[in-house]
């Protein structure tokens, strides 16, 4: 078997573990949502491509283990799984479907592969637990609601090469307390969209993606060098030139009232 059908196992209340035969390509959708009880699932080393809405709704269902072969993830494939906690996406997935991970809601970190250049519609709306994730240097785009809900979401590093970012994408995430946005992204232009894509608590602030990039570097090496005493001393002299980026420096308050002034900008001009 190559290809499991449609909706092969949907609703069944019998199965709690499943074990993919070797040879299997590609899940079809919905092929086992609604598995109430289903709390294991060894995916085999082959598998391409899981369908939309394959586990959809598996309640019982605790850890993933994705095999290096996966490249596509479809619509609402496990949305609504709250046992789910762990999912460690494979370097080769280019495709996550929208809502994929929706009201995951025990999963509490994610790493995106390289290889995934969109964030798509609600595809981690409602994980309550997500304290951690990991965005790629390519991604170009996070859509609508990507990550709104996740209460426990405290930092997210967006990446420089990023252009846009969805209405409401990390609404109602509460803990998250500063975000550093490249200039060249655009926001949502309908009333009151920009204002909603983090909670007003959250400090927006705006750099060069040159800048976003040089900053993070200084700030990767450095953290090493505090772990390996007498190592670089030159890195604290850039350090010096770089205060102003600082989170308290001249420089990096001047781009949030720019980015700020952009969003009250692109407000006005859509209600004008």
């Amino acid at each position: 078997m190559t290809h499991l059908p449609d909706r092969a196992f949907i609703y069944s209340t019998a199965l709690v573990s499943v074990s993919c035969p070797s040879s299997l390509v590609s899940i079809g959708r919905s092929a086992f949502e609604l598995c109430l009880h289903l709390t294991s699932v060894t995916l085999n080393a082959g598998l391409v491509a899981i369908g939309d809405c394959a586990f959809s709704g598996c309640r019982s269902l605790t850890s993933l283990a994705f095999p290096p072969t996966l490249t596509s993830i479809g619509t609402h494939a496990f949305n609504r799984c709250p046992s789910l906690a762990s999912a460690a996406l494979p370097a080769g997935l280019t495709s996550l479907g929208i809502n994929a991970f929706d009201h995951c809601s025990s999963l509490a970190s994610v790493a995106l592969p390289a290889g995934l250049a969109v964030v798509g519609f609600q595809t981690f709306y409602g994980c309550s637990a997500l304290a951690s994730v990991t965005l790629p240097v390519g991604l170009t785009a996070i859509g609508d609601q990507a990550f709104r809900g996740c209460s426990s979401l405290a930092r997210v590093a967006l990446p420089a090469g990023l252009i846009s970012i969805g209405y409401a994408a990390f609404r109602d995430c509460p803990s998250l307390g500063r975000v550093t946005v490249p200039t060249r992204v655009t926001v949502p232009t309908a009333t009151h969209a920009a204002t909603h894509l983090f909670p007003p608590a959250t400090a927006l602030l705006r750099l060069p993606p040159a800048k976003m990039r040089w900053y993070a570097a200084v700030d990767l090496v450095l953290a090493y060098k505090r772990c390996r005493p007498g190592l670089l001393g030159w890195l604290e002299r850039a350090q010096i030139r770089l205060d102003a980026y600082g989170p308290d420096g001249a420089a990096r308050q001047r781009d949030r009232e720019e980015f700020e002034g952009d969003f009250a900008e692109g407000v006005g001009s859509s209600s004008a």
